[in-house]
């Protein structure tokens, strides 16, 4: 029986195709780094990457029968589990009654960042995710212990609620101020005046 399948042309233009999509990324290619607790990605085994989304649609009935959805609100309330690995010293253990103690259950920024900025010894990467008011509840125990498990780190389960609004929601951060350009289009608009000095953060038009 022969089994059809493209040819080595098609394979050669679909390879070129997703040669300009750019490379798959490696599932391990992402560090989360917590604010004031920076040394721990190390430590962060499992997470979820955020990604901008809606909720789900509405349902619409009109007259006649005629059914519509609607999409639904963009969606910025997040949930994600975190696997940490624990150490002789303890670190998690510390991080937890930092996070009870300290902080009230609540970090205020958590970044990740995935791909490689030059040779990755810096930790940036290519893209930075913001996770607003991290609200972190570590699983009942801190890792199971087993006598018989003599080759198996310790790891230790969290859940975390977050907020995410995507990158175009970074005001005043490298790249795009949604503020200034708002504020120059509405001037150019007006009077077509344009930003002539500034200093302190301070811009003057004219």
């Amino acid at each position: 029986m022969k089994t059809k399948t493209p040819s080595l042309a098609a394979y050669r233009k679909q390879y070129n195709t997703m040669k300009s999509l750019g490379a798959a990324m490696l599932a391990c290619n992402a560090v989360l780094v917590i604010d004031g607790y920076e040394d721990l990605y190390m430590l962060l085994q499992n997470f979820q990457r955020p990604i901008s989304s809606h909720h789900d649609p509405a349902d619409v009935d009109l007259a006649r029968g005629l059914q519509a959805h609607a999409a639904g609100t963009r969606k910025t309330n997040f949930e994600s589990q975190w696997t940490f690995i624990e150490t002789e010293s303890g670190a998690i253990s510390r991080f937890a009654d930092d996070l009870v103690n300290i902080h009230d259950g609540v970090i205020p920024l958590v970044r990740i960042y995935d791909g490689f900025v030059d040779d990755g010894d810096t930790i940036k990467g290519e893209r930075e995710y913001e996770l607003i008011d991290c609200a972190i509840t570590f699983a009942d125990g801190g890792g199971e212990i087993d006598a018989a498990s003599r080759s198996q780190i310790l790891q230790v389960q969290a859940a975390c609620r977050y907020n995410y609004f995507g990158d175009a929601s970074k005001l005043g951060s490298t790249g795009t101020d949604v503020f200034a350009d708002t504020l120059n289009s509405a001037l150019s608009a007006l009077g077509g005046l344009t930003p002539t000095f500034s200093s302190n953060d301070v811009t003057i038009f004219g």
